[in-house]
């Protein structure tokens, strides 16, 4: 489904909606059943529909920050059943905290009180524990899967081919391929239970073909667009079958754009990659009135992490530097000094390593939670960095990437982030490859940089610091 330019899964959007309904019937319920009760005057607990909108509202938004709406948590039962447990212990204590204080104030009994919000909101998150596992399982039937067919031979469609089976994709697509279209005697191997179609030997026209296997979704992902069967896809179009180029499904289904791939004058001629003025100030605006707001509750958590550096190793608590930020300028970052002063004492940059002896136990956590990148509050304040955008890198590194990754560059176009798209969805970069990845992932970001994305962004860093993959 496409939200404001935004693809969102259908079967997401289904469980979204139906979690709705459900609160919104649980609260109705709970009303009726107050009043056939007859145990008080009037119902213990009514809401009006502000605060069941408000509700609803704050509802969806935290069972979104932990992931139970991602893809990783389609087909595993012991994801879905560990974000339901955090899930619902963020929903149930600010809630009943929330809602029994503006009651008690009404005049309304305190235990009785407690206990019915704390039954009410029990059962609604039992009931969508088991709405998602069962429509999970419905969605992943062999009939409900949309009906892929990846075109092309190579690595183009081999990246296709085994992102569509991957986590939380294979549940909800049957996947077809054909590869050697021009010499169908070399036909593939068969890769798990996937069906993999090859055109007969007498090069039956490709829309028979697809019609054949019920296609819904044709992905053109050849690596030599030469001799490309324009005109037997357009015939798939005119069957009511979708086509799209392989740079198409990659910005669509995973939200990169891979540089290396695309044709000179793509990035220039495609929508998006707006910086008006209009823009700049706007996210300017919410740069400052986040990162206050955030600096405000994160200053316990600050206080704490400084005291816990102080008490392990002597050093200064914070950490500067040098890092290529908007129009390639060079700034000082700042950060809860998570190494040991002598981390690198011979003055040679290296990539963060996994389980890297250089970081002190205090930093091994806050790096693990992200912790030690909340100082960087400080250069969003002074204009150095925005609150979302790419991750900066340091001055060294920028270098060498730029020699080897193409369009580099265009991630200095807007101001460095404290967390951005690459950041809540690809691990901690530690090496070209890495690199090379987290830039697609920006590219998708530059393209898009709407008030929308931020507002996903912000809500999937939780997600990231709840549930923290990658760190280092």
């Amino acid at each position: 489904m496409n939200i404001f330019g935004h693809h969102a899964p259908r079967q997401f959007c289904v469980l979204a909606c139906l979690d709705v309904a459900m609160l919104l019937s649980v609260l109705q319920l709970l009303d009726i059943s107050q009043r056939c009760v007859g145990c008080f005057a009037g119902p213990l607990v009514q809401f009006d529909p502000p605060e069941a909108f408000l509700l609803t509202a704050g509802l969806l938004l935290i069972t979104t920050a932990v992931g139970l709406y991602n893809n990783d948590a389609a087909q595993n039962l012991r994801i879905i059943l560990k974000r339901f447990l955090v899930a619902w212990l963020i929903i149930l204590v600010p809630s009943v905290a929330v809602i029994a204080l503006t009651k008690i104030a009404a005049g309304l009994p305190f235990s009785e009180l407690v206990g019915v919000l704390s039954l009410a909101i029990t059962l609604f998150m039992l009931i969508m524990l088991m709405l998602h596992v069962l429509l999970g399982w419905w969605l992943g039937l062999s009939f409900m899967k949309r009906r892929v067919l990846v075109l092309g031979d190579g690595p183009g469609a081999e990246a296709v081919t085994r992102f569509l089976i991957g986590p939380g994709r294979g549940h909800f697509h049957h996947l077809q391929t054909i590869r050697h279209w021009r010499a169908p005697e070399c036909a593939p191997p068969r890769i798990g239970n996937l069906l993999v179609a090859v055109p007969a030997p007498e090069r039956a026209p490709l829309s028979m073909l697809a019609e054949r296997l019920r296609t819904d979704e044709i992905i053109v992902a050849v690596d030599d667009h030469g001799g490309l069967p324009v005109a037997e896809l357009m015939e798939c179009k005119l069957h009511g079958m979708e086509v799209v180029d392989a740079l198409i499904f990659w910005e669509r289904e995973a939200g990169v754009i891979d540089s290396s791939k695309v044709e000179p004058g793509w990035l220039t001629f495609s929508s998006g990659f707006v910086f008006n003025h209009r823009h700049r100030v706007l996210k300017r605006a919410l740069d400052l009135v986040v990162s206050l707001a955030f600096l405000v509750v994160a200053l316990p958590v600050c206080l704490l992490t400084a005291l816990a550096i102080r008490l392990e190793s002597r050093g200064p608590i914070f950490y500067r530097q040098e890092r290529v930020g908007l129009d390639g300028r060079i700034f000082k970052v700042w950060k809860f000094r998570s190494m040991r002063t002598d981390a690198e004492q011979d003055g040679v940059a290296r990539w963060a390593a996994s389980a890297d002896d250089r970081v002190t136990r205090v930093g091994r956590f806050i790096r693990k939670v992200r912790i030690d990148e909340i100082p960087q509050v400080i250069n969003v304040l002074v204009g150095e960095m925005s609150f979302i955008g790419p991750r900066p890198e340091r001055p060294v590194f920028v270098e060498q990437l730029r020699e080897v990754l193409p369009n580099y560059d265009l991630r200095h176009r807007m101001r460095p982030g404290i967390t951005g798209w690459a950041q809540v969805n690809y691990r901690y970069g530690a090496s070209i490859e890495d690199a090379r990845q987290k830039l697609s992932y920006d590219l998708y970001y530059l393209k898009k940089n709407d008030v929308l994305l931020d507002f996903v962004i912000l809500v999937q860093t939780i997600r990231v610091v709840l549930f923290p993959v990658g760190a280092r």
